[in-house]
C-alpha cells in the first residue's frame, strides 16, 4: 500500500508542477480569459477552434449554456433548442459574469489545456486520498495530509472559477497561487512520509530547524512579493507598456529585487551548514541550480523588459525550490535532536 501511495504522491507532484507551469504560460500569453466561462469553455466541453463556430446559424441545434458572439456581448442559450431561419432573442440571455467578449483560438486552447491539466491532477490526488482512507487507522496523519491536498485542489479550482468570473481580479490571482503552493507542500509531505529514502544528516543542534524555517519563510515571502510584481506587470502589459514596465513598477518591485540578495545569502549560509551536516552533493547541486536559474531569469526580466519566456522559467524555478526546500525541512524536523551548542556562523 505504501508503494502505491508513494507512486500516487510522485504522480501528483509532477502534475502540480505541470499545472503551475501551464498557469504561468497562461499569464505569459495573456490567455487567462481565453475561456470566458467555467468549467466549460464558451459552453463547450471541447472548445471551438474557429470564430465561425461561435456565430449564430439557422437550422442549428444549440445546447443549454452554449455561447455565441453577439454585438460586443456573449449570448448564452437558455435551453436546448434548434434555431429557425430567423434569430429569436427570447432563446438567449446576455452573459453577465463579465463583459470580456474576445475570441482568440490560441488563447482559448492555452487556457483549456491549463484547465485540462488541472482536472488530470485531481486523479492522483483523489487516488492518494482513497489509499490513505483505506489505511486511516494505522496512519491518521497521512490521511489528514491527503484530505488537505484534496481540499486544496478543490479550493484552487474554485478560485480559478472566481478568477474567470471576475475577469482576472488581481487579489484572487494571488490567492490562486498560494492555494497551489499549499497543495504542493501537502503532496511533498505525503511523499516524504512514504519515501523509504532518508537523508542521514548529522544534526547536532535543534536550532538547525530554525535556520531552515527562516530560509523557507524568506523564500515564501519572496514568492509573495514576486506575485504582486507580476500583477503589476500584467496590468502594464494590457496597456501595451512592455518597453516601459520596469520604469512604471512601484516600490514592491524594488523590494523584491533587493530581497533576492538576502535570499542568496540565506541559502549560502543554510547550504554551508547542511554540507557540514552531511547533505549529499547532488542535493546541493540541485538547490544551487534552481537558485541560479531563478536569479538568472529574474535578471533577464529586470534588464530585458520582462520578456514573456522568462516569466514561467522564473516562477517554476522558484516553486521547485520551495518544494525541494520543504522536503529538506521535513528531514531536518525529523532528525533534530535536543539542544546542544548553538550554530556558529
Amino acid at each position: 500500500m505504501d508503494r502505491w501511495m508513494l507512486f500516487a504522491s510522485r504522480w501528483a507532484l509532477i502534475m502540480v508542477y505541470l499545472v503551475i507551469l501551464a498557469g504561468s504560460v497562461v499569464r505569459m500569453t495573456g490567455s487567462g480569459m481565453g475561456c470566458p466561462d467555467w468549467p466549460k469553455c464558451f459552453g463547450f466541453l471541447i472548445p471551438p477552434t474557429q470564430e465561425e463556430q461561435l456565430m449564430w446559424k439557422a437550422n442549428t441545434s444549440y445546447n443549454k449554456g452554449q455561447m455565441i458572439l453577439g454585438d460586443d456581448e456573449l449570448l448564452v442559450a437558455k435551453e436546448k433548442f434548434t434555431t429557425t431561419e430567423v434569430f429569436s432573442p427570447q432563446n438567449w440571455r446576455v452573459y453577465d459574469k463579465h463583459d470580456y467578449t474576445i475570441f482568440n483560438p490560441v488563447h482559448t486552447w492555452i487556457e483549456y489545456i491549463n484547465r485540462l491539466l488541472g482536472a488530470l491532477s485531481g486523479i492522483p490526488v483523489l487516488l492518494l486520498f482513497v489509499l490513505a482512507t483505506i489505511r486511516i487507522r494505522s496512519d491518521v496523519f497521512t490521511w489528514l495530509l491527503s484530505a488537505g491536498a484534496l481540499f486544496a485542489l478543490g479550493f484552487v479550482a474554485w478560485l480559478g472559477k472566481l478568477v474567470v468570473d471576475g475577469n482576472l481580479i488581481p487579489h484572487s490571482i494571488t490567492y490562486h497561487m498560494f492555494g497551489a503552493i499549499a497543495l504542493l507542500l501537502l503532496v511533498v509531505a505525503v511523499l516524504f512520509r512514504k519515501s523509504k529514502r532518508r537523508l542521514e544528516l548529522q544534526i547536532k543542534d535543534s536550532r538547525f530547524i530554525g535556520l531552515t524555517s527562516l530560509v523557507m519563510l524568506l523564500t515564501l515571502t519572496q514568492v509573495y512579493l514576486g506575485t504582486n510584481v507580476r500583477e503589476q506587470v500584467d496590468a502594464l502589459l494590457i496597456d501595451g507598456l512592455r518597453n516601459e514596465v520596469t520604469a512604471n513598477l512601484d516600490a514592491v518591485f524594488l523590494i523584491h529585487r533587493s530581497f533576492s540578495i538576502l535570499i542568496l545569502l540565506a541559502y549560502i549560509w543554510m547550504l554551508r551548514k547542511m554540507m557540514e551536516a552531511g547533505l549529499p552533493r547532488n542535493w546541493v547541486v540541485v538547490i544551487v541550480a534552481l537558485l541560479g536559474v531563478e536569479i538568472f531569469a529574474g535578471v533577464i526580466l529586470n534588464y530585458a523588459g520582462f520578456p514573456a519566456f522568462a516569466q514561467p522559467v522564473h516562477l517554476l524555478a522558484a516553486l521547485m525550490l520551495v518544494g525541494a526546500l520543504f522536503y529538506l525541512w521535513l528531514h531536518v524536523l525529523a532528525q533534530t535532536k535536543t539542544p546542544r551548542p548553538s550554530l556558529s556562523v
